[in-house]
């Protein structure tokens, strides 16, 4: 009987022993596993490290025309975008047979509406703005305007649906 738990006890033995080598094999895979995963980790991180300082470099170049705001140059447009309104009131001939959009500057000063430097009323401006044409846009500059006034001739405007842009 000896020599039986002698063989049980060599065989159980070597089947430890082969046992503890695959179990530091594994060991060692998954501690390399781990490091992949850190490295990972770690691009993620160096990565949203680099966009945000192109972020900011852009934003702090923006006020020299280099950046991506509303200073940047933009070698397709021309320049900084500007309010559709103002685009469309400035541009002049643009292809072949289009003419340019006329425009009516309209001054409100305290009550008083001008017109190249000339009093009118609501109903008179209105007037003028259709005489200029069907596409016309109105240029309103506020000087000083009442709320009463700049309210008057807007919803005028909006009623007869003519365009109009505030500067």
């Amino acid at each position: 009987m000896d020599k039986k738990l002698e063989k049980e006890n060599t065989r159980l033995e070597k089947e430890n022993s082969t046992l503890e080598k695959q179990n530091t094999k594994l060991e060692k895979q998954n501690r390399k596993l781990k490091g992949k995963n850190r490295a990972g980790g770690k691009i993620i991180l160096f990565l949203l490290l680099i966009i945000v300082i192109l972020a900011a470099v852009m934003f702090f170049l923006d006020p020299f025309g280099w950046g991506i705001g509303p200073n940047a140059k933009s070698q397709s447009s021309g320049g900084a975008s500007a309010p559709a309104a103002t685009t469309a009131a400035s541009s002049a001939t643009t292809a072949g047979t289009e003419k340019p959009q006329p425009v009516v500057d309209v001054t409100v000063s305290g009550a008083t509406l001008l017109i190249s430097s000339e009093e009118k009323t609501v109903e008179e401006v209105v007037k003028a703005a259709k005489e200029a044409g069907d596409d016309v846009i109105v240029n309103i500059t506020d000087d000083s305007a009442t709320v009463n006034a700049m309210d008057e001739l807007q919803s005028a405007l909006k009623k007869e649906n003519i365009a109009y842009s505030m500067k």
